[in-house]
């Protein structure tokens, strides 16, 4: 079995082939329960664990705003891809070429998520995130860079 197909994402993230959700979309759609109780946590100068993604839809033009865990790097951001690359912030940002990351109280504009080697975005985050993040079996890692360095 190759590398690749050992991996929840798709070698091309245009490609129009998704994966299938992990863990059979359970984790998805329970994370779809507890957006609504995450998202005023996400992104508060007092929460370094959580950011907050706007994006646009690519069809309907509509704001969203989806909390990812996320660590400030030089320059940017590391992302985990904890759903896999068939999420629609991941995908939005794709199409737009960036969006906004909101992070401990501040607005970045960022750049098109660039994958990185799971042992490099792995290293972004703390001990017991990283443990964390092993046990869930994450294995995609995004990385968006800063646009500006000013805030929004």
């Amino acid at each position: 079995m190759s590398v690749a197909s050992k991996s929840n994402l798709a070698a091309d993230p245009r490609s129009s082939a998704q994966p299938r959700p992990r863990f059979g979309g359970l984790l998805w759609r329970l994370s779809r329960l507890t957006t609504p109780l995450t998202l005023p946590l996400a992104g508060k100068r007092w929460n370094p664990l959580f950011a907050v993604v706007e994006h646009r839809g690519r069809r309907t033009r509509r704001r969203y705003t989806t909390p990812v865990a996320a660590r400030r790097v030089a320059g940017g951001f590391a992302i985990s891809l904890a759903f896999g690359a068939q999420v629609d912030w991941y995908q939005n940002l794709l199409a737009a070429g960036g969006g906004v990351i909101r992070w401990r109280a501040h607005a970045y504009r960022v750049t098109a998520p660039e994958r990185i080697a799971a042992t490099t975005g792995l290293a972004a985050f703390h001990p017991v995130q990283r443990l964390l993040l092993r046990i869930g079996g994450v294995d995609g890692y995004v990385l968006v860079r800063d646009m500006d360095s000013g805030d929004l």
